[in-house]
């Protein structure tokens, strides 16, 4: 109308993410739904590839995947069931449950097909975030600067935008750490691709924890005889022990863990003479047909909040749990979906954020809260009555199997 006037456009809001793995690429995906401009920022030269092994399904996590336009196209590799074997490889029970066990790779290609080349930058370390009431200002090492409206940290259990925000929250060794490996299907003998291969399997010797499972091969191969299989194996270790074991190859020591290349033969050796003693013949052939078997200490930690103005934390940089759900993915999706929505209902950007922390910090701690109590298992660090019942209870492979790594275990807590 003539002499009418119209409120000028509203800027285009824009997030800064530090992490170029899951939770940063969720982050990215669900805030581009919104309308938001959301460029990430990986510490990481190079691509990242081959990091990690099998992943679990959830539903909340095909929720995120379907949400974020990741989809779910030729995600992983289908179980019928899973079962439990003694020391002789005998079925000692069963249990229906059909899931898709998928891999770190899969996952990442799938995520990273959702942003554009433009938005994604490797080759940028974190240094530090200042923010006022606009918003915040990034800087990475190098002296570049970059600004924006919030910052995203979804740089993982060590992220380095918790560390500046809230630096009292260190992860806690929980004593106890992984084997893990991927053998080649086609490296496996007939015997253990007859009885094991096909499914979701427990060995559970005497405080330890033996989890195998089918994921696909290198590049998403889901052919008969070029997929992997996911080999985990928990042991305990305290604390000293795994200082001494996190020294590499060439002496020198590291903080948390030793890349995969230069953990020391000996320790490699030593592994293999365990597996000798006491694994079943079709979990020893899966040991000793691993191209290079890794460790991964176990660590956790809660947080009493993970908004910090307009620094929001997602996935295991807001709070990590231990691995027996294989969750953490789930959750960075549900948090990275959260968060969008928030802001998407909310004009202000700081009453989304604390609508956000009111939801998801809490899932956070009750997530890592149930991995301790299957963690019992392992007879470590047991506390509480509660503690020592829990471990009692998770002593038989029936109580296992119907407790590791199962969907919708969060119903509980409604």
């Amino acid at each position: 109308m003539p002499g009418s006037t119209s409120a000028p456009p509203r800027r285009k809001r824009r997030a800064i993410i530090i992490g170029g793995s899951m939770s940063g690429l969720f982050s990215a995906a669900f805030l581009r739904q919104i309308g938001w401009d959301a460029d990430v920022y990986e510490r990481s030269s190079v691509e990242l590839v081959g990091r990690g092994a099998g992943i679990t399904t959830h539903p909340e996590l095909i929720e995120a995947l379907e949400a974020s336009g990741a989809g779910t196209a030729d995600l992983g590799v289908e179980v019928p069931k899973r079962i439990a074997i003694d020391r002789n490889g005998n079925i000692t029970g069963e249990r229906p449950l059909r899931q898709i066990l998928t891999s770190w790779d899969r996952l990442q290609r799938l995520l990273r097909a959702t942003i554009d080349e433009t938005h994604y930058h490797l080759g940028h370390a974190f240094e530090r975030v200042d923010q006022d009431e606009r918003g915040v200002r990034v800087t990475f090492a190098g002296g570049k600067v970059e600004h924006a409206d919030l910052l995203i940290g979804g740089d993982g259990i060590r992220s380095s935008v918790r560390g500046q925000m809230a630096p009292e929250l260190q992860p806690i060794y929980a004593g106890y750490y992984i084997w893990r490996g991927a053998p080649n299907e086609a490296d496996l003998s007939p015997k253990t691709l007859k009885e094991i291969f096909p499914y979701f399997v427990f060995y559970l010797p005497p405080r330890q924890e033996v989890i195998t499972y089918p994921i696909s091969g290198f590049n998403n191969e889901l052919t008969p005889g070029k997929r992997r299989y996911n080999f985990i194996w928990y042991r305990v270790a305290d604390a000293q022990q795994m200082k001494e074991m996190n020294v590499d190859e060439r002496g020198v020591q590291h903080e948390f863990s030793v890349p995969p290349p230069l953990i020391r033969r000996d320790l490699i050796a030593q592994m293999y003479a365990d597996a000798r003693d006491i694994m079943p013949e079709v979990m020893l052939d899966c040991v000793m047909t691993m191209k290079q078997p890794f460790i991964t200490p176990i660590y956790d930690f809660t947080a009493d909040r993970i908004v910090f103005g307009r620094v929001a934390m997602v996935g295991d940089a807001a709070a990590n749990a231990r691995p027996h759900m294989g969750f953490g993915v789930a959750k960075a999706g549900g948090d990275a979906m959260a968060l969008a929505r928030h802001l998407r209902d909310n004009e202000d950007i700081d009453t989304a954020l604390k609508a956000y922390n009111a939801e998801r910090q809490p899932i956070g701690n009750t997530i890592v809260m149930h991995s301790r109590k299957l963690g019992t298992h392992m007879g470590v660090n047991l506390k509480t009555e509660e503690d020592r019942r829990m471990h009692a209870l998770l002593q038989s492979d029936e109580a296992m199997m119907d407790w590791i790594a199962v969907p919708n275990f969060l119903d509980a807590y409604k």
